[in-house]
């Protein structure tokens, strides 16, 4: 029988089978033809390459919804912190920011949030997003990339960053900035409604622009207004926007800070179920962490940030109004220094200062003899760029949000450096944890069920026909792993460890983790709505 034709590129063999779907898994084999899954069952045929799975599970690839690699897949392409968790589709352009558009008036933001240096070349001072797409394809990559457009670009290319309220021909002008995004293979807006210039802008502004969104059948995804003591509020503004305009909701990073809030997550997951039932898709995601991550700036009210904020927080009256207000709970702004107090705000990065990384605001301040609040001023006087690590959450809020039907999971983290900074450890361990912790050792999910929300849930809320399965004609996008040792030993303050437990990962039906050990391949591809 030599000479006869392989059926398969690639055959996974004996495995048990969890598809996605939720379904009960069930044992077989997966065959593998070019970038496409043509057999999901018991294969009669052989593949040029074969490998015995015995023992390990098959998953569709994990797909983390609520992603920041827009510019970090260029710089590190081989993405090993979410390759070791499983993670084969990256969704980035949250938060309301993204790779693009970019213009002189957005380039602020551009350089807090991604860096001063961009990591390619551009042809003018303006890169609309159809281009910025168009460079990420030149680009190889290990993972997919699925890209949503921020707000904050929109508006910040149009009004600059300051707080403005747009003329209807400038409205006019963001709705043809977002068309463009669309029209390219944008899966839809993001809003970041507490950081600059998103702050600044209305409940009718995002409507309006979401009904553009709408008509793509594009996403609404948003990190909302609040997420402490006006979070009810908050959830209610993006289900209004969907109720609005039709446009379907995911919540940003579902949770509730600040301990007076805790429990809160069951109301606003009830208000979700709620107007679903009156027509409204709205859906959240979650990672699996009690600390966020932010820029130390960006927990300050909007009464001081703009172009003078060095020249404002270096006054004795601006920081006693400071002072007097981040004591308190508020109802114009979130105020995430009280939520987690000194103690729990935690510098993950600061080009200025190196030596405070990972230590608290609490610990600087005895290092400074400094008052807390003073502490916080002086660095942010120097270095406006700072992010911080900021505790506030309950463990119960995020189990509770885990396990309800319309979450889904993901890291709001970015491929990382290994070894650089002190940034939060979601990045290497969001998928893993949820697997090791929630599944294996506290029965919180099925298996069954926390694959779906890595995999069929947001390909689902994307529109990603071809992926978030396991199932002939789908792309093999796979991760096969041990459940018995998948683990994750990174942690705050050493987050810089790969998870273990990921035996083989496919993109494209390309192995880019074969036996525990990466291949360096690059198969992944720039998704595009259709």
């Amino acid at each position: 029988m030599t000479g006869l034709k392989k059926t398969y590129d690639i055959l996974l063999k004996n495995l048990k089978i969890v598809d996605g779907t939720g379904a009960p898994a069930f044992y077989g084999d997966i065959g593998i033809k070019g970038d496409t899954i043509v057999l999901v069952g018991k294969a009669e045929g052989s593949g040029e390459k074969e490998l015995d799975c015995t023992g390990l599970i098959a998953a569709p690839g994990f797909i983390d919804i609520h992603n920041h690699s827009d510019f970090s897949v260029i710089l590190l392409p081989d993405a090993p912190n979410y390759l070791s968790q499983g993670v084969t589709t990256l969704v980035v352009g949250n938060c309301g920011y993204s790779g693009a558009p970019l213009t002189p008036k957005n380039r602020r933001m551009f350089e807090k949030v991604f860096g001063k240096n961009l990591p390619f070349e551009m042809e003018s001072d303006n890169m609309p997003f159809g281009a910025y797409l168009k460079i990420l394809d030149k680009y190889p990559k290990a993972v997919n990339i699925a890209n949503l457009v921020g707000h904050g670009n929109i508006r910040g290319a149009v009004l600059g960053l300051e707080n403005l309220k747009p003329s209807k021909e400038e409205m006019d002008e963001m709705k043809r900035v977002l068309s463009e995004a669309m029209e390219s293979g944008a899966f839809g807006m993001s809003t970041g409604l507490i950081y600059d210039p998103g702050i600044f802008a209305d409940t009718n502004e995002i409507a309006e622009l979401c009904s553009v969104v709408k008509e793509y059948r594009g996403i609404y995804a948003t990190h909302i207004r609040n997420e402490s003591d006006l979070l009810v509020d908050a959830v209610m503004e993006a289900i209004e926007v969907g109720k609005k305009t039709g446009v379907r909701v995911q919540i940003s990073h579902h949770k509730a800070s600040g301990k007076r809030n805790w429990g809160l997550v069951k109301t606003t997951l009830d208000l979700m179920q709620y107007y679903r039932r009156r027509g409204v898709e709205v859906t959240c995601d979650v990672y699996p962490c009690t600390f966020a991550n932010t820029g130390l700036y960006d927990c300050l009210p909007s009464w001081i940030r703009g172009q003078a904020f060095e020249e404002q927080i270096a006054k004795k009256d601006v920081r006693e109004r400071l002072r007097s207000e981040l004591s308190r709970p508020s109802d114009d702004f979130e105020n995430i220094i009280l939520d987690a107090g000194f103690d729990g705000l935690i510098i993950s990065s600061s080009e200025k200062f190196k030596e405070f990384e990972g230590k608290s605001i609490a610990e600087i301040s005895k290092i400074l003899e400094m008052d807390p609040y003073d502490t916080i001023f002086h660095l942010l006087e120097k270095d406006r760029d700072i992010y911080v690590l900021a505790g506030g959450m309950s463990e119960d809020d995020v189990r509770y949000i885990i396990k309800h039907d319309l979450s889904m999971v993901c890291s709001d983290s970015e491929i990382l450096e290994f070894g650089e900074g002190k940034p939060h450890p979601r990045g290497y361990m969001a998928f893993t944890k949820v697997i090791s912790s929630y599944v294996r050792e506290e029965n919180l999910l099925s298996l069954e069920e926390a694959v779906k929300k890595m995999t069929y849930l947001p390909a689902w809320k994307l529109g990603l026909h071809d992926r978030g399965m396991l199932k002939p004609g789908f792309k093999a996008d796979i991760a096969v792993f041990d459940y018995w040792n998948i683990d994750y030993s990174s942690a705050y303050g050493d987050p810089h460890h790969y998870s273990k437990g990921m035996v083989h990962v496919l993109v494209n039906g390309v192995p880019v983790i074969l036996n525990e050990q990466f291949t360096g391949e690059r198969p992944g591809v720039v998704l595009r709505r259709r």
